[in-house]
């Protein structure tokens, strides 16, 4: 009797396991199928939100001065961004810095545009969608014309292939 509700308790825990984990996804599914928004989000000149570029291609990278790969991946966008000037497509480029002052300097050493760089000031107050999970770290997003994440993390390779070939 005592093994018949020991297997009985594992099957249900295990179930319930099942269970979490499928809601899981398909709350993640749902979010990466909505057209996700940024919130405040600003540079020297400009408030701006995903939703005011709908209809082009948007490149939208995280990147935060003590995380080298996306401080790497925000100046590789940049130069590409610069280099291939498309009317169909966009860089958002959104620093996460506490310190406004740190991310207006690493713009100017770096040399990135000024008009692609944003800035926003406490992420876990004013945030990020849930659409880009920004739990997972920092990440950049391709979004087509009509706002739907459809590649995470590309490289400009890809970014040029896909913007090109539409």
């Amino acid at each position: 009797m005592k093994r018949f509700w020991i297997f009985t308790s594992f099957v249900l825990i295990f179930a319930l396991a099942v269970w979490m984990f499928s809601t899981r996804i398909d709350s993640q599914a749902q979010a990466s199928n909505s057209t996700p928004q940024l919130l405040e989000a600003t540079n020297t000149s400009s408030h701006l939100s995903t939703s005011d570029l709908k209809g082009k291609y948007v490149l939208v990278n995280f990147w935060d001065s003590h995380n080298a790969v996306s401080r790497i991946a925000a100046g590789e966008y940049d130069r590409y961004y610069r280099t291939h000037r498309n009317n169909n497509l966009r860089l958002l480029s959104v620093n996460t810095d506490d310190n406004r002052r740190l991310f207006d300097e690493i713009v100017r050493r770096d040399g990135l545009d000024t008009l692609t760089q944003f800035h926003i000031a406490d992420v876990k107050a004013r945030g990020i969608s849930p659409g880009y999970h920004p739990e997972s770290g920092y990440s950049s997003y391709l979004l087509n014309p009509s706002g739907k994440i459809i590649a995470v993390n590309p490289t400009v390779q890809a970014v040029n292939k896909i913007v090109s070939t539409n």
